[in-house]
Protein backbone atom coordinates (compact mmCIF):
# COMPACT_ATOMS: atom_id res chain seq x y z
CA UNK A 1 0.00 0.00 0.00
CA UNK A 2 1.50 3.81 -0.96
CA UNK A 3 0.25 6.57 1.24
CA UNK A 4 0.02 9.38 -1.36
CA UNK A 5 -1.67 11.04 1.80
CA UNK A 6 1.91 11.53 3.09
CA UNK A 7 2.47 13.87 0.20
CA UNK A 8 0.28 16.71 2.12
CA UNK A 9 1.71 16.51 5.14
CA UNK A 10 3.57 20.12 5.59
CA UNK A 11 0.00 21.57 4.08
CA UNK A 12 -2.07 20.23 6.62
CA UNK A 13 -3.86 22.81 8.72
CA UNK A 14 -3.94 22.11 12.97
CA UNK A 15 -6.30 19.66 13.73
CA UNK A 16 -7.21 18.75 9.93
CA UNK A 17 -7.05 14.73 9.18
CA UNK A 18 -7.89 13.17 5.85
CA UNK A 19 -11.05 10.98 5.85
CA UNK A 20 -9.85 7.40 5.92
CA UNK A 21 -11.84 6.35 2.63
CA UNK A 22 -9.22 9.51 1.15
CA UNK A 23 -6.38 7.82 2.34
CA UNK A 24 -7.37 4.68 1.62
CA UNK A 25 -8.47 5.11 -1.88
CA UNK A 26 -5.33 7.34 -2.85
CA UNK A 27 -3.32 4.65 -1.35
CA UNK A 28 -4.45 2.08 -3.78
CA UNK A 29 -1.46 0.74 -6.04
CA UNK A 30 -3.21 1.32 -8.85
CA UNK A 31 -5.65 4.66 -9.10
CA UNK A 32 -9.02 4.32 -10.47
CA UNK A 33 -9.19 6.58 -13.74
CA UNK A 34 -11.83 9.05 -12.77
CA UNK A 35 -11.02 11.39 -15.96
CA UNK A 36 -11.68 13.96 -16.40
CA UNK A 37 -11.04 14.50 -12.45
CA UNK A 38 -7.57 14.17 -11.84
CA UNK A 39 -5.75 13.62 -8.65
CA UNK A 40 -2.92 15.81 -7.62
CA UNK A 41 -1.26 12.59 -5.94
CA UNK A 42 -0.15 11.12 -8.89
CA UNK A 43 2.78 13.63 -8.37
CA UNK A 44 4.32 15.92 -5.60
CA UNK A 45 4.83 18.57 -8.06
CA UNK A 46 1.26 18.83 -8.26
CA UNK A 47 0.12 18.65 -4.59
CA UNK A 48 2.48 21.49 -3.73
CA UNK A 49 1.98 23.65 -6.71
CA UNK A 50 -1.85 23.75 -5.85
CA UNK A 51 -1.62 23.67 -2.50
CA UNK A 52 0.20 26.87 -2.50
CA UNK A 53 -1.59 28.65 -5.43
CA UNK A 54 -4.36 28.20 -3.12
CA UNK A 55 -3.10 29.08 -0.20
CA UNK A 56 -1.87 32.76 -2.39
CA UNK A 57 -5.16 33.25 -3.95
CA UNK A 58 -7.38 32.49 -0.81
CA UNK A 59 -5.51 32.75 2.16
CA UNK A 60 -8.81 33.44 4.06
CA UNK A 61 -9.94 30.22 3.50
CA UNK A 62 -8.38 27.03 4.66
CA UNK A 63 -8.67 24.86 1.39
CA UNK A 64 -6.78 21.23 1.08
CA UNK A 65 -7.31 20.86 -2.94
CA UNK A 66 -6.43 17.22 -4.23
CA UNK A 67 -8.23 17.34 -7.57
CA UNK A 68 -9.35 19.19 -10.99
CA UNK A 69 -11.22 18.46 -13.90
CA UNK A 70 -8.71 18.22 -16.74
CA UNK A 71 -7.67 21.05 -18.64
CA UNK A 72 -9.83 23.60 -16.52
CA UNK A 73 -9.15 25.50 -13.47
CA UNK A 74 -12.17 23.22 -11.46
CA UNK A 75 -10.44 21.82 -8.40
CA UNK A 76 -11.97 20.49 -5.71
CA UNK A 77 -11.06 20.77 -2.11
CA UNK A 78 -11.33 19.37 1.15
CA UNK A 79 -12.70 21.96 4.18
CA UNK A 80 -8.87 22.39 6.03
CA UNK A 81 -10.70 23.91 9.14
CA UNK A 82 -13.05 21.09 9.45
CA UNK A 83 -11.23 18.73 12.61
CA UNK A 84 -14.63 16.12 12.34
CA UNK A 85 -12.29 12.89 10.00
CA UNK A 86 -15.02 13.36 7.90
CA UNK A 87 -14.80 17.03 5.93
CA UNK A 88 -16.96 18.84 3.29
CA UNK A 89 -15.40 19.35 -0.03
CA UNK A 90 -15.41 22.52 -2.00
CA UNK A 91 -15.77 22.88 -5.71
CA UNK A 92 -13.21 25.89 -6.65
CA UNK A 93 -12.85 27.77 -9.62
CA UNK A 94 -9.42 28.38 -9.21
CA UNK A 95 -8.27 31.84 -10.15
CA UNK A 96 -11.61 33.65 -9.57
CA UNK A 97 -11.53 36.56 -7.71
CA UNK A 98 -11.66 35.63 -3.94
CA UNK A 99 -15.52 35.61 -3.02
CA UNK A 100 -16.47 34.42 -6.41
CA UNK A 101 -14.61 30.56 -5.95
CA UNK A 102 -17.12 28.63 -4.66
CA UNK A 103 -19.21 26.50 -7.06
CA UNK A 104 -20.62 23.88 -5.04
CA UNK A 105 -19.84 21.50 -2.41
CA UNK A 106 -20.56 17.78 -1.39
CA UNK A 107 -21.07 16.60 2.27
CA UNK A 108 -17.59 14.20 2.35
CA UNK A 109 -14.98 12.70 -0.32
CA UNK A 110 -17.27 9.34 -0.13
CA UNK A 111 -20.45 11.71 -2.02
CA UNK A 112 -17.19 13.40 -4.07
CA UNK A 113 -16.18 10.05 -5.49
CA UNK A 114 -19.72 9.21 -6.11
CA UNK A 115 -20.10 12.24 -7.81
CA UNK A 116 -16.98 11.78 -9.86
CA UNK A 117 -17.57 8.37 -11.15
CA UNK A 118 -20.88 9.27 -12.53
CA UNK A 119 -18.93 12.33 -14.07
CA UNK A 120 -16.28 9.99 -15.56
CA UNK A 121 -18.97 7.58 -16.93
CA UNK A 122 -20.71 10.31 -18.97
CA UNK A 123 -17.53 11.55 -20.35
CA UNK A 124 -16.36 8.71 -21.68
CA UNK A 125 -19.79 7.82 -22.91
CA UNK A 126 -19.90 11.29 -24.48
CA UNK A 127 -15.95 11.19 -25.60
CA UNK A 128 -16.70 7.28 -27.20
CA UNK A 129 -19.76 8.46 -29.18
CA UNK A 130 -18.04 11.62 -30.37
CA UNK A 131 -15.64 9.19 -31.84
CA UNK A 132 -18.09 6.93 -33.80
Amino acid sequence: MINRAMMYQSYLYSGFSFPETFVNYVSQAQLEDIEPWWLFCHSSNYVDFWCEKVRELYPERKLIPFANWRYSDDIVCFDGADISGDPEVYYVHAFASAGWEDRDYTDNFDEWLKMARLESARHKAERAEDEE
